[in-house]
């Protein structure tokens, strides 16, 4: 990441510090799986105010645009409650059939990912599972930290990509550290609170948590949610 200005790195802190100290508070409060939900919401929420509150020259230098998905297919790590989220967002706004399709989809990706090292599962380049007909996520109010934070500069850099490292030249620094000082803010806030913090390839936890109820329990428990096969590495 290219050298920040002062400024940009004390607001990067300031991020990082509202992050952790929100999320902190409201995780703490919650004791159900719906109180969970709320605060995730926010979470989720602060990622977005973040971007929309950037300083304009950073986000007019943005290339994304909808239907525009060449980073959608770059491995997703996530933590276990993202999963939850984007499974309650499936769960809550997709019609029956559409849901089986998600679960039918996910399941192909698992079954392709499953045991590949992180490096392996770069190679791939798979297109998200979540992806709709005209590239765009079908998910998009429920996606993951990772795809509210991460904003290219050149959308035919992106294109021409053959590798996940190769989207580095994209990345528009200064807005970069604004948006991962909030996600690990967020991140950091959860783990504190004892769950689950390991990294899972997110379709393939996806489909765990849409076909099995008693993850949600596991997590809530404070134990791991999802089985080794859906981790993001493979296990020694």
């Amino acid at each position: 990441m290219s050298a920040l200005t002062p400024a940009q790195d004390r607001e990067r802190h300031r991020l990082f510090g509202a992050a952790v100290q929100g999320m902190e508070q409201r995780v703490a409060q919650a004791t159900k799986a719906g109180q969970m939900l709320e605060a995730l919401r926010w979470g989720m929420a602060q990622l977005d105010r973040t971007l929309a509150e950037s300083p304009a020259e950073l986000r007019a230098k943005i290339a994304c645009r909808a239907g525009c998905g060449y980073c959608c297919s770059v491995p997703v790590d996530v933590q276990a409650h993202e999963v939850f989220y984007a499974a309650e967002h499936i769960q809550r706004h997709f019609p029956p059939e559409d849901l089986a399709e998600v679960v039918a989809r996910t399941a192909t990706h698992r079954a392709a990912f499953t045991g590949l090292t992180n490096e392996q599962r770069a190679d791939l380049l798979s297109p998200c599972p979540l992806l709709d007909a005209g590239g765009s996520c079908s998910i998009y109010e429920g996606r993951p930290e990772i795809c509210r934070a991460h904003h290219a500069s050149d959308a035919a850099a992106c294109a021409a990509c053959t590798h996940p490292a190769e989207f580095q030249q994209v990345h528009i620094p200064a807005l970069q550290a604004r948006m991962f000082a909030v996600m690990l803010g967020l991140d950091e806030a959860i783990e504190a609170e004892g769950f689950d913090d390991r990294a899972y390839d997110f379709g393939s936890a996806l489909n765990e948590a849409l076909t099995n109820s008693l993850c949600r329990v596991r997590w809530l428990r404070r134990e791991a949610a999802f089985p080794d096969s859906c981790l993001a590495d493979k296990p020694e």
